[in-house]
């Protein structure tokens, strides 16, 4: 594992100690986990990369919305997200 790669595991790792009861409240779709091992089995890093960049972009839209509202901290919980 090189430098990089250690500091994104260092930050997951700390994501999970901090956030684990909120993400593993995140219900996904029926079929999710299925559809991502089919990807990772198919190689299709591709898919993977841009569904790791939408996240993070709805993050920081979430952030963003917060930031103007004069919130410090987004609200916990899934937001109102629209597809």
């Amino acid at each position: 594992m090189n430098d990089e790669q250690r500091l994104i595991q260092t930050f997951l790792d700390e994501m999970r100690r901090r956030y684990a009861d909120e993400v593993d409240a995140v219900g996904l779709p029926d079929g999710t986990l299925d559809y991502v091992r089919s990807r990772v089995a198919d190689g299709d890093a591709e898919t993977l990369l841009f569904m790791l960049k939408l996240g993070w972009l709805m993050g920081l839209q979430t952030g963003f919305a917060a930031g103007r509202n004069g919130d410090e901290v987004p609200p916990s919980g899934p937001g109102p997200i629209q597809a």
